[in-house]
């Protein structure tokens, strides 16, 4: 399945049996770090630093008393 480098714009193939939500993948032309994601049921890639951002704003923190 092709999927689109956030940074850099590259089309490059995913494997759906190959790679699962979570998984860390490197874009082939830039090297970027990207996480594979599964978005509409398809494959897709986002940055790290963006999965990152995501987790940081489900987590609740501590209100001070």
């Amino acid at each position: 399945m092709k999927v689109r480098c956030p940074d850099c714009k590259e089309n490059f193939d995913l494997s759906v049996n190959q790679y699962d939500e979570g998984d860390a993948v490197e874009c082939p032309e830039c090297a970027m770090a990207l996480v594979v994601a599964i978005k509409n049921g398809r494959l897709a890639v986002e940055a790290e630093r963006a999965k990152a951002y995501n987790a940081m704003e489900e987590f609740e923190f501590p209100e001070d008393e």
